[in-house]
């Protein structure tokens, strides 16, 4: 897969060029936060993280986080798991770990 193009580049949405333009812009980061997510999930592989306890581990936002899980699994690089977990508003989230 071409490095230019989901999942390795951020996703914009539909033919927008300032989606597209945004999108650009943040590959650089994005390619690095990447790398802090996957390494974050496999030091505590074989167990599962909630996107907030990645953000917290990393220093990396919450949305920031979201986004590069959804890139990083449709990579093949991080799977859901059947664990939940409850945010710090209370709310059952999903459990992401590196898939090996």
């Amino acid at each position: 897969m071409h490095a230019t193009s989901y999942p390795y580049h951020p996703g914009s949405r539909g033919t927008a060029e300032t989606s597209r333009e945004a999108a650009d812009k943040i590959a650089p980061v994005a390619k690095t936060q990447r790398a802090k997510v996957l390494a974050a999930l496999l030091a505590a592989h074989p167990e599962g993280r909630s996107s907030d306890q990645i953000a917290t581990a990393t220093g990396i936002s919450t949305y920031s986080v979201r986004s590069r899980v959804s890139e990083l699994m449709a990579a093949g690089q991080v799977e859901r798991t059947d664990d939940r977990t409850k945010n710090d508003g209370g709310r059952s989230v999903m459990l992401w770990r590196a898939a090996k």
